[in-house]
Parts: structure tokens; C-alpha cells; sequence
């Protein structure tokens, strides 16, 4: 999602335009097993033909500092009511689970990597590795 990965990214792995199929999302990480992450990941597989995946993180993220509770006093100031928030919380939804951000990039994109591996519709010959890449240098590392 990062605006500063646009031409850093694509450096640092040497790709151009349609070279891979990226999926972008807040933070690179998995927050449901069947969401829309993990379901554009078996599209790529399944019908794209893809055969290894990059989880890439990066340094500096927004989405580390992310926290439920201030998202949700922001989601009422523009005018998101409280009984929609209950309802959706009577549902189970873990506005927690769900929005909180994450303390540790090298922890969550491993995290990111073991949840693909180990998900039971990916299939076992798919390459799953982790980076982070310096949003200033552009610097790939292998986590």
C-alpha cells in the first residue's frame, strides 16, 4: 500500500510491469485464513500459474503503530455509530485481532510466511519467503 515502494520495490527485485502479480494490503499480513488475501493468492496460484510467493514488509510501516481503539474513535467522528460497532462486535468480530497493528516487522512477516505454508488450500511445492525492504534504500533482506 506504501506509495514509496512504487519504483523501490520493482528496483530491488530487478521486475518490471508484468513481470509478477502483486497483492498489496495494510501491514503485508494475513488477518483472516479465507479473506480476500489468501483467496488472490489461490487465484495466482491455481489460475495465474504462479509458483513462489514474497511476503515483503517494510521499514517504517504505518500499519506497526495501528490500534483498534483510536480507529474506532476516528470511525465515530465520521460518523460511524456505536451500535454499528456493537453489532459487528456481537458477530465476533475482534476489532483487536482485526485492526491492531504489529510491534515486531521481522516477527509478523515470518508470522505472514508460516500462515501461508501452512494454510490446507495452498499446496506444498508453492515457495513461501519473507523480506523486509528499507523504504529509504530500497535494501532487500531475507527474513
Amino acid at each position: 500500500m506504501d506509495t514509496r515502494l512504487t519504483e523501490l520495490l520493482p528496483a530491488a527485485l530487478g521486475i518490471r510491469n508484468g513481470d509478477v502479480k502483486i497483492i498489496k494490503n495494510a501491514g503485508g499480513v494475513i488477518s483472516h485464513p479465507f479473506g480476500s488475501v489468501i483467496r488472490s493468492l489461490m487465484v495466482a496460484i491455481y489460475e495465474l500459474g504462479v509458483k513462489e510467493v514474497m511476503v515483503v514488509a517494510h521499514s517504517d510501516c504505518g500499519a506497526c503503530h495501528m490500534n483498534s481503539n483510536e480507529m474506532i474513535e476516528h470511525m465515530k467522528a465520521r460518523g460511524i455509530k456505536q451500535e454499528t460497532i456493537d453489532m459487528i462486535r456481537f458477530c465476533g468480530v475482534d476489532f483487536g485481532a482485526w485492526l491492531d497493528g504489529f510491534e515486531d516487522t521481522e516477527k509478523s512477516v515470518k508470522g505472514t510466511v508460516r500462515a501461508i505454508m501452512e494454510h490446507p488450500l495452498i499446496p506444498e511445492d508453492i515457495i513461501v519467503r519473507g523480506f523486509i525492504i528499507d523504504s529509504v534504500t530500497g535494501e532487500l533482506t531475507k527474513v
